[in-house]
């Protein structure tokens, strides 16, 4: 009885040194990271070295942005936190935070750098892999508790790609939007000087017919061309400033669409236009863009529109709103189509090969991208739909008393 009793006791004593070495052995996440800083930091360094140089400056910068996302991630690690909010956070969609966080603090310098966005991805890949497999060799088995903080980690890191992301993506844009602005800008000054000296040639009654009818020519490409570049404005400051800008005015829009419409049938003596314009309707809206938008939705009409039938144009009230129609007959649009309709990066990038090789010698799509803003600004919602039956038709409707919305 004696010698159970013994071993009995033996056998407690062995399990409690070994739980208490168990004890000893385990390593939360968050304080191995703490812990093993430099070496996580300095594998970090020498992946970014392989995507791109970097100089002292970028080093430091590097390391500081490394460890300061990391400190962030050991404090989550620690934190309580529930299964919907960690589905959340690995969604991207953490509570926002009222300061630059250190992963976007990184994204701006890695652009600043010269790193591509496939190289900020390769970054936090590495910085994950490095932890991972470090702590690895380090837990060689693992618990629950060691399962929730790599699952917990994998959350953190990608919110803090997210973070990153969206912050290298809006510079980006930011910047090539400044590039276009600046650009359009330059070019219309040698425009301006073309179509003054052309002006002038074609008021010149010496010059041979043959002369004057390629100086005629000159003038029109030119005020094509001005129309484009005034377009590409458009489309960048759009980008970077909330929206198109719009100064309302009181008017009468009837007046000024049958004006637009007269226009567009110069334009195009080939083409039947139905027309039905209720008079009278006074509005508080911006005359030129207002006229700009009717034009370019008539544009695209004629354009995409079967040669063979109308373009029917109608302008109505309808209660406090004003309501405007333009539709034609032609090719059924796809619905993947239609709801990129008016964004034209995602409608280019939605064409087969061979309508982008068409589209080099034809608009970029930068009208309906321009009337979809204009109508915005306005308070405005534009819908468009495409049948068999009704063929391609866009609706406009806005408040006869535009409402800018807040931006």
């Amino acid at each position: 009885m004696l010698y159970f009793l013994s071993r009995l006791v033996a056998q407690q004593s062995l399990f409690k040194n070994s739980l208490f070495r168990t004890h000893q052995d385990v390593m939360r996440l968050s304080k191995f990271i703490s812990e093993n800083i430099e070496v996580i930091l300095q594998e970090w360094e020498d992946f970014a070295s392989t995507l791109h140089p970097l100089n002292s400056a970028t080093k430091v910068q590097l390391r500081d942005h490394a460890k300061a996302i990391l400190a962030v991630i050991c404090l989550d690690l620690d934190a309580d936190q529930s299964v919907e909010a960690g589905i959340e956070k690995s969604k991207g969609k953490a509570p926002d935070v009222a300061d630059e966080t250190a992963a976007e603090a990184h994204a701006v310098d890695r652009l600043q750098a010269g790193f591509t966005v496939e190289e900020l991805m390769a970054e936090f890949r590495a910085l994950r892999a490095s932890v991972l497999r470090l702590w690895q060799a380090r837990v060689k088995t693992a618990d629950e508790s060691d399962l929730q903080d790599m699952l917990r980690f994998n959350e953190a890191i990608d919110q803090s790609l997210t973070e990153s992301l969206a912050q290298f993506s809006a510079m980006l844009r930011d910047s090539q939007n400044v590039f276009l602005a600046i650009l359009g800008h330059d070019v219309r000054n040698p425009l301006g000087a073309i179509s003054m000296g052309t002006q002038m040639i074609l008021q010149d009654t010496t010059l041979p017919p043959r002369h004057l009818k390629v100086a005629a020519q000159v003038l029109r490409s030119t005020q094509r061309v001005t129309e484009i570049v005034s377009d590409l404005l458009d489309y960048s400051t759009s980008h970077l400033g909330g929206g198109i800008p719009v100064t309302l005015a009181d008017y009468d829009v009837s007046i000024e669409f049958r004006s637009v419409v007269q226009e567009m049938k110069l334009f195009h003596p080939e083409r039947d236009f139905k027309v039905d314009i209720e008079d009278g309707i006074n509005v508080a809206w911006d005359r030129a863009r207002m006229s700009q938008a009717l034009s370019n939705l008539m544009a695209n009409a004629v354009q995409h529109g079967s040669a063979t039938s109308p373009v029917w144009v109608t302008v109505s009230r309808q209660g406090k709103d004003v309501v405007m129609v333009v539709q034609n007959e032609g090719n059924i649009i796809s619905p993947d189509k239609l709801r990129v309709m008016f964004d034209p990066g995602k409608s280019f990038v939605m064409k087969s090969t061979s309508e982008r090789s068409a589209s080099q010698t034809s608009n970029l799509g930068l009208g309906l991208y321009i009337t979809h803003e204009i109508v915005i600004a306005h308070g405005g919602k534009v819908w468009v739909s495409s049948t068999g039956l009704e063929g391609t038709s866009v609706k406009v409707q806005i408040p006869r008393i535009a409402t800018t919305p807040l931006k």
